[in-house]
């Protein structure tokens, strides 16, 4: 939750946040518009009242103090407030004084582009202010990490960790999610047995099914790792997930449908119809220039025969291209998300927290034997 102390002018500088899938959903925003922003008068009178928000960004171009009351004032709310993260918006680079204030408080990033001038790199700011973490806190939190290793008998380590594990319930049963290959070797097979471990990891019982049996992917898989039980025929067990070839189960949590090569120019009916009535549809891409054609025209095939819930995954996107990718592919029909390199397609915990936010509408986090939302 962010509280932006910003100028008229300013006010709808970071709506968009509300719906980018840069940043972890839901975003909310609030807002306090003021030409005549005294920092001195809101730090006696509000610091107190805004513990629980995470951020609290300043518009530098709504502040009245001189830069001696700016810094009393800064230092005034985040004494009260020590776990709030403080963003800072100087567009243009006009309130130089004012900069070096906040510089002397530490190494503290400061957003001045422009969004008129560059919309891709103002968001690209926006988002790496947001999850700056400053070099002192790193290794502070480094150290009292070592520290409490070295101090805390094993044992006991090993029961704290226990006692933390979250636990997850599934509302939903047989929960379809189908993921596909914007063009060949674009990473669906991966994606899909990356997110059914992920998945089986915090409880859920789940099933990967290769819908394209042409390509023989799980076979290939299975004489090249260890591990897997047959059940029967075209039936397989791994560390508890379950490996079908186009066999689709009945009464588990999630299956995984991986339809690599299914679709191509949009003439495969049958298929566009399954997927249409999936709960969840993964579009797998990268961001390279001469592969984007292919990520859009896949889009277009899957819009056109009803699919209005696209969640498009891009690999290997550089920091400062993101927010470009975001604003080239992100419409109400299609969250755009960035998953990490998966050497190991089994690991279950490298791409957690877009899962987590791609299937969010079908996990429950139990807390104290009460229901609550994972996000």
């Amino acid at each position: 939750m962010m509280l932006f102390l910003c100028s008229h002018n300013n006010v709808n500088l970071f709506d968009w946040l509300n719906e980018s899938s840069l940043v972890e959903q839901p975003f909310m925003l609030k807002k306090i518009s003021s030409n005549q922003l005294d920092l001195s008068s809101f730090a006696k009178k509000e610091a107190l009242s805004i513990n629980y928000y995470k951020y609290l960004t300043v518009d530098l171009s709504a502040v009245t103090n001189d830069s001696d009351n700016f810094k009393i004032a800064l230092q005034s709310i985040q004494m009260v407030n020590p776990k709030i993260k403080f963003l800072y918006i100087d567009i243009g680079n006009k309130m130089p004084v004012l900069q070096e204030v906040i510089k002397s408080l530490g190494d503290i990033p400061i957003i001045c582009t422009s969004p008129d001038q560059d919309t891709s790199q103002f968001k690209s700011e926006v988002t790496s202010s947001i999850q700056y973490m400053p070099p002192n806190k790193d290794t502070e939190k480094e150290n009292m990490n070592e520290t409490e290793i070295e101090t805390t008998p094993k044992s006991e380590l090993q029961d704290s960790i226990k006692s933390n594990k979250k636990e997850y319930v599934f509302p939903d049963k047989d929960v379809m999610v189908a993921v596909l290959n914007s063009y060949t070797k674009s990473g669906a097979t991966t994606l899909s047995i990356n997110l059914a471990s992920y998945l089986h990891s915090i409880g859920a019982s789940v099933a990967y099914v290769e819908c394209n049996g042409d390509l023989d992917h799980l076979d290939k898989i299975r004489s090249s790792t260890s591990g897997f039980t047959a059940v029967k025929e075209n039936r397989y067990d791994r560390n508890g997930v379950i490996y079908l070839k186009s066999e689709l189960p009945e009464g588990l949590d999630f299956v995984i449908n991986d339809m690599s090569g299914t679709i191509q120019d949009g003439t495969e009916i049958d298929a566009l119809e399954f997927i249409s009535k999936c709960n969840i549809v993964i579009l797998c891409g990268t961001s390279k220039p001469y592969e984007l054609q292919d990520v859009k025209n896949k889009i277009q095939i899957l819009e056109k025969n009803n699919c209005k819930k696209i969640c498009l995954c891009l690999a290997f996107a550089p920091d400062y291209e993101k927010a470009h990718l975001v604003d080239m592919f992100g419409t109400k029909n299609v969250r755009v998300y960035f998953n990490g390199y998966t050497p190991d397609m089994f690991k279950n915990n490298v791409n957690s927290e877009m899962f987590k936010r791609i299937c969010q509408d079908h996990i429950q986090e139990k807390i104290n034997d009460k229901m609550l939302k994972l996000f």
